[in-house]
């Protein structure tokens, strides 16, 4: 299942979270390539892949929609994120916000996401950037400019 309107994909690793762009360059499409660390985001941090040598998991997702879903997560004492498969494929955002009763209130968000089988992985690989030359100048006043 593969979603409408602007999407992204979302690669997930052991150790890290891909965020992939990859507009038709051609046609003045963007791509993008967003790689974070999960650890700077999570204290505890379960993924099982598809299989072991294969252990990483591509959802195709509209991201205005994962933003909203952690815009409400701003002051959450907790957020469970988990790939969930009901009636479609969804990322579901569980956040725990804190209330004046002992109890917390849970709002819970469903994202729809298109899980990308294995076969397609390839079109997501990292690109390739060329070494780029990267040189910093000062430029100042000669000593004859400053009277």
């Amino acid at each position: 299942m593969f979603l409408p309107s602007k999407t992204c994909t979302l690669r997930l690793t052991v150790s890290k979270l891909y965020f992939i762009l990859s507009d038709k360059v051609a046609n003045g499409g963007v791509s993008m390539w967003c790689e974070l660390c999960q650890g700077n985001f999570f204290d505890e941090f379960q993924m099982e892949g598809v299989a072991a040598e294969h252990n990483e998991i591509y959802l195709e997702l509209v991201p205005e929609n994962l933003a909203r879903a952690l815009k409400t997560a701003q002051s959450a004492k907790a957020v469970k994120i988990k790939l969930t498969n009901k009636h479609c494929p969804c990322l579901r955002v569980a956040v725990e916000l804190p209330s004046l009763s002992s109890s917390s209130r849970i709002v819970t968000h469903d994202i729809p996401v298109g899980v990308i089988p294995r076969r397609l992985w390839n079109d997501f690989r990292e690109p390739s950037v060329p070494d780029f030359d990267l040189r910093a100048f000062k430029f100042g006043r000669h000593e004859s400019e400053e009277t």
